[in-house]
């Protein structure tokens, strides 16, 4: 599929993205969007500033907008239980698009140069059942944006905030709610070298990434009628880049999970074309006290354990997984809550709820996987 951010726009404007969000028909295969050709794609992006070398960071300023980069995004995924145990995976992702590096022009208050989407989404694992909703927005008159101090990101309703102490996370979609507030028990993890992500050859392959890896979780959720009071453990992520992907990546392989010794780990493997590791897979292991570890690609395996076909797209993802980390003496097989966790409106890729199991530990986390 031949897309890039400019087929975005086109689609965004001719209307096919209005018929996802309102009933009418949904995308064709040719519509949806290859997130990897989109973080690749060397339109336009010379003139943005890229991600190749360390930076100091400074919170709150870098919690919110990095406009002079082409993409970024603010990433929520968390796993809930009611005090039954009934359990619940669920995600709210916003992202951040630049069409140009080039200043407005005009006084309108209605130009500019940053679209917003957002993804939201809930997995109720007793009724084997998954609900996915998008938005899409500009930054202007206050209908999208994100700043860091206080720190806020929105589409619409949808947002993630900051109130006191505490994030406080709320989306309403066809169907599903969300009222969450969480709290950070560890304090941010900067990923890669200081927060410089690697992923490719070049220098620029790369991103300013970090996290904060377990965040105390407590609210509700709304599946049609019925209100659930919820609590659990989330994880956050935010990324800033510019042609953070070789024009030759497929996708990546993402991971994260809560242990129930205190520990959180997170691996990712990036595809090349030909479906293989490129070389520049990534990760950290979190401690208890907070202290973490930051893993190199050397440091961990991935290998695929099984094969899920989707209903809807006919693509067909890993459907099981075993991740090695041996200094760590960590083997888990990892396994989805449920099978079709795939988001099929105008982004199509596979993100969802997942079971961790190793000798004496368990854990709940989450999985995305893109390029399939």
């Amino acid at each position: 599929m031949k897309c890039s951010v400019v087929h975005m726009i086109i689609t965004m404007v001719s209307g096919i993205l209005l018929a996802t969000g309102f009933g009418c028909s949904p995308p064709t295969e040719q519509d949806r969007i290859n997130i990897a050709e989109a973080l690749s794609s060397p339109a336009a992006a010379a003139c943005f500033e890229k991600a190749d070398a360390p930076i100091i960071m400074e919170f709150p300023r870098d919690a919110g907008s990095h406009d002079t980069f082409q993409t970024e995004w603010w990433y929520y995924t968390g796993n809930l239980k009611t005090t039954p145990g009934r359990h619940f995976g669920y995600q709210l992702t916003f992202f951040r698009q630049a069409l140009s590096c080039e200043p407005v022009k005009g006084a309108s208050k209605w130009r500019t140069q940053q679209l917003y989407f957002a993804h939201f989404a809930i997995t109720d694992t007793q009724a084997n059942a998954f609900f996915s909703d998008l938005r899409m927005n500009r930054q202007s008159i206050g209908l999208a944006g994100a700043r860091g101090n206080p720190y806020q990101v929105w589409i619409d309703d949808w947002r993630a905030q900051q109130i006191d102490d505490h994030l406080v996370l709320t989306a309403s979609g066809e169907g599903i709610t969300l009222h969450l507030v969480l709290s950070a028990i560890k304090p941010v993890l900067l990923q890669g070298n200081q927060g410089l992500s690697r992923k490719g050859r070049e220098p620029f392959n790369a991103s300013y990434y970090y996290s904060l890896p377990r965040l105390e979780t407590r609210g509700t959720l709304e599946i049609g009628p019925d209100k659930h009071g919820v609590t659990g453990n989330s994880w956050f992520d935010h990324e800033w880049s510019t042609r953070a992907l070789d024009a030759d990546v497929a996708g990546w392989d993402w991971f994260s999970v809560h242990l129930d010794d205190g520990r959180d780990l997170m691996v990712c493997q990036v595809r090349g074309a030909g479906g293989q590791p490129n070389g520049y897979a990534f990760g950290s292991i979190s401690f208890p006290d907070g202290r973490y570890k930051i893993l190199s690609a050397d440091a961990f395996s991935v290998k695929i354990r099984g094969i899920w076909k989707s209903p809807t797209t006919d693509r067909q993802y890993p459907g099981q997984w075993e991740i090695r980390v041996p200094d760590q003496d960590l083997t888990l097989a990892v396994t989805p809550v449920i099978q079709n966790q795939e988001h099929t409106h105008l982004f199509s890729y596979w993100e969802g709820a997942a079971r961790f199991t190793g000798k004496g530990i368990k854990g709940l986390g989450y999985v995305e996987l893109t390029g399939y």
